[in-house]
């Protein structure tokens, strides 16, 4: 049973440096504002990020997004959206699953619509453009002949 999480765009998303015994907020930029068209292919999500890890030290970093809003007295719940790689302010990799629970993470089924979508749009526009070369005929102006009429003479 594959469970479909839907990514929260809405709110701004938290980056967590990850240590070798605990995750940690990342002081440097605690929060990211991510949009749906950052999210559209690998190469445009880093650069993307780029904007951002030009300053940040090297290691493995966590962008989560909110799945459960907090309440009163309660903390909001986050999910991973991707795990990268750091290494002097460059994303070096991204990583595909999680180490932990061995799901895919939610960029990555992203990164598949939009290639889908793509895909789709590709197609259509093929065979929009095969319809019009086929429907394309020469128009041939006929000549049109004019009949002599002619008279009588009584």
């Amino acid at each position: 049973m594959d469970e479909v999480i839907k990514v929260n765009f809405m709110r701004p998303m938290l980056v967590l440096k990850i240590r070798e015994t605990y995750k940690a907020p990342y002081h440097k930029n605690k929060y990211l504002r991510v949009n749906i068209a950052d999210c559209k292919s690998a190469p445009t999500f880093k650069k993307f990020m780029h904007q951002f890890t030009g300053n940040w030290s090297s290691g493995p970093y966590d962008v989560q997004f909110v799945i459960k809003e907090g309440g009163f007295m309660n903390q909001p719940a986050y999910y991973t959206l991707v795990r990268v790689e750091i290494l002097d302010g460059k994303i070096v990799k991204m990583v595909k699953d999680s180490p932990y629970s061995k799901k895919t993470y939610p960029i990555w089924g992203l990164f598949a619509d939009a290639r889908k979508k793509a895909k789709e749009l590709k197609e259509k526009e093929a065979k929009k453009a095969a319809r019009k070369k086929t429907a394309k005929k020469k128009v041939v102006k006929k000549k049109s002949t004019k009949k002599k009429v002619i008279k009588k003479k009584k």
